[in-house]
Order: structure tokens, then C-alpha cells, then sequence
């Protein structure tokens, strides 16, 4: 029996229909997708060119404040080297200044050393005892031998050979010839001669020596103009003297205002207060008979006692020679010497 064919046309052309639809479909998405692929987006762009603007303000802004700090540097350095270079400039004219200065004292150093080497060739008036050197010494110590009736007290006690007590010592084992060698003594000596150099045309002058003992040297009261030959007599006797024995000051003042009562200027050499003397409390003469020696206070009390037992009327002036543990023979000697408007000289080691 024969079938009858059914009619499949419709179906086929539908198929077709979608397939083709289909197909569209996809190629219309492939398309849109590109598109919306290759669409970019301009807010991103902005943000990326703010980002790199940002960096590179921000890159700016640092090389400027780099370059300010190398300007402030460099800036900084040049105010150094100018400051170095006044400062060089101005040490440079301190030192010319400090030459020009120094060459100027050294031409007056000059100067005083010829002025004074013509005046060592000068003769003065103290060539009566050939004492050398100038007639100008006394005003460079500020001991000025002046006065009507000058007496000269010549310490010749056993401390005048040596500063120190091992040096007096010593020297006391020597023979009367070299103690008169020592260099104290020979200072000594050279001071006593140095105040017969200097006295007034007009002045008369005694002159006495005195340790534990005390003579009038020479003649006494002698003027120095017309009796020449008096005062090379007293200097010669002053290098006849050996020194022994302790310190009576009170004997020399006393033997000096005998000799001379009208005393208007003494001149005392010495080195220390006295050992030796009266008015001694009981209490030093218990001290010396159980040490057989003199403190510092009970010397200190003979020599206020020697200033009681000698008024009088008349200037003292001292010269006071170096001597160890003798602290307060300086300031009595000062004090007695102001209190009579006298001078108290303490020489160099130099002097006379």
C-alpha cells in the first residue's frame, strides 16, 4: 500500500529561518563585543595624566629645594672664605702694627743702653772710695743718701756670710780671711760703700759696725768734700772687718748716737732682727737659757725694745739683706722706717 508523503517544507524553511537568525545573533554580539572592547574609557586617562602631573610637580618641587640648599651652601661658604680672608687680613695688619711697635722699643732699648754706657764713662763724685758704676743708681732703687749728720750702721754679725743657716754655719768654720770671701759678706761690704759713694757735698757722716760688739770705722763724723782721704780710710777699715758674733742691734744704735748725738739720718744694712739685746721679758731669757737659742717672737721683741731704749729725732732707713726664717724682719723693718719718714729698701739679688 502506498504511504502517503507528508509535507516537511514549513519545518525546513523555519529551521533555516533560526539558524540564520542565529547566525546573526552571534556575528551581532562578536560585533558589539569589539566594539565596547576597543571603547576606552577617558576618566581613566584623566586620572593616569593627574597621577603623572602630580610625580613630576612633586619631582619639581624637590630639585628646587635641592637647588635652594646647594645656593644656601655654596652661599654659606663663600661668607666663610670672606670672613677667613678679613680675619687673615686683619691678623696680617695686627702683626705689622706688633713689628712696627717692637722695632720702635728695641731703637729705644738702643738708646738707654748707649745713654748708659756714656754714663759709665763718666766720672761722679763718689770716685773719692772708686766705688764703679753710675752716680744715678740711687734713684733707680729709691734709696737717696741725703741728710745733714748721716750715720751708717754696718751689721758685721756672723749672718751676714751666708741666706741660710747651713751657710752661716759653714762659713763659721772658715778662717777670717775667706769669710771675708763669702759672696753675702762681699755684698755687704760693696752696700756700706755704695751709701759712702753717695753722700751729700754738705752732709757729715759716722760710720760704725756692730755685731755682738760695735766701733766707730775711721773718723767720725766726717764731711766728705775736704776729708777725702777720711772716707778711703773708713772703707778700708769696712774691708778690715771680719764678721762673727751674734745681732745687738741696740749696741750699734747706741754707739752711733755717742759718737754722733745730732744724728739726722741713719742708714742701717743688715739681714734679720736682733738676737742680742736688753729688755727681754722672762719669758724669752727662760727661753734662751734653755735653748741656747732666740724664737722668732723673742727677736721681734728685742727689736721693739731697741726702738724704745734709742729716741730720737732723726730718719731711719734700712737696707735689708736676704736671710731665711726671719718672715717678720721685713715688715718691722718697713714699719719702723715709715713711721720716722724713712726709706727700707729689700735689693735685688743683683744690688748694690
Amino acid at each position: 500500500m502506498r504511504l502517503k508523503r507528508r509535507n516537511n517544507d514549513a519545518f525546513n524553511m523555519s529551521f533555516l529561518d533560526v539558524m540564520a537568525c542565529g547566525l546573526g545573533a552571534v556575528i551581532l554580539i562578536f560585533i558589539l563585543v569589539d566594539f565596547y572592547a576597543a571603547t576606552i574609557d577617558p576618566s581613566d586617562e584623566l586620572n593616569r595624566l593627574d597621577a603623572e602631573i602630580a610625580a613630576a610637580t612633586s619631582d619639581e618641587i624637590e630639585i628646587s629645594e635641592a637647588i635652594e640648599a646647594t645656593l644656601a651652601a655654596i652661599a654659606e661658604e663663600q661668607a666663610r672664605q670672606d670672613g677667613s680672608q678679613e680675619a687673615q687680613q686683619l691678623t696680617l695688619a695686627q702683626q705689622q702694627q706688633l713689628l712696627q711697635q717692637l722695632s720702635t722699643e728695641l731703637a729705644v732699648i738702643a738708646d738707654l743702653e748707649e745713654q748708659l754706657a756714656a754714663l759709665a764713662d763718666i766720672e761722679t763724685p763718689d770716685s773719692n772710695i772708686r766705688l764703679s758704676g753710675t752716680g744715678e743708681e740711687n734713684y733707680i732703687t729709691g734709696m737717696v743718701v741725703e741728710g745733714r749728720q748721716i750715720g751708717i750702721l754696718f751689721d758685721k754679725s756672723a749672718s751676714m756670710m751666708g741666706d741660710s743657716l747651713v751657710d752661716v754655719l759653714l762659713a763659721l768654720s772658715y778662717a777670717p780671711e775667706q769669710r771675708k770671701r763669702t759672696a753675702k759678706w762681699q755684698r755687704n761690704v760693696r752696700a756700706a760703700k755704695w751709701l759712702l759713694a753717695r753722700l751729700p757735698e754738705t752732709s757729715r757722716v759716722t760710720v760704725v759696725s756692730f755685731s755682738d760688739s760695735a766701733s766707730v770705722l775711721g773718723p767720725n763724723n766726717v764731711n766728705p768734700v775736704p776729708a777725702t782721704s777720711s772716707l778711703r780710710q773708713i772703707a778700708d777699715e769696712i774691708d778690715d772687718v771680719t764678721p762673727d758674733g751674734g745681732t745687738n742691734l741696740l749696741l750699734g744704735m747706741q754707739t752711733l748716737l755717742a759718737a754722733n748725738p745730732n744724728i739726722t739720718d741713719i742708714y742701717l744694712v743688715t739681714d734679720g732682727l736682733p738676737t742680742l739685746g736688753e729688755g727681754l721679758g722672762l719669758r724669752c731669757r727662760n727661753f734662751i737659757s734653755r735653748q741656747r737659742s732666740i724664737s722668732s717672737e723673742c727677736r721681734q721683741e728685742l727689736l721693739l725694745e731697741t726702738v724704745k731704749r734709742v729716741p730720737g729725732n732723726y730718719r731711719m732707713n734700712i737696707i735689708l739683706l736676704p736671710l731665711e726664717g726671719d718672715p717678720f724682719a721685713p715688715s718691722m723693718y718697713w714699719e719702723w722706717a715709715n713711721s720716722t719718714q724713712g726709706r727700707f729698701l729689700a735689693p735685688s739679688q743683683e744690688w748694690p
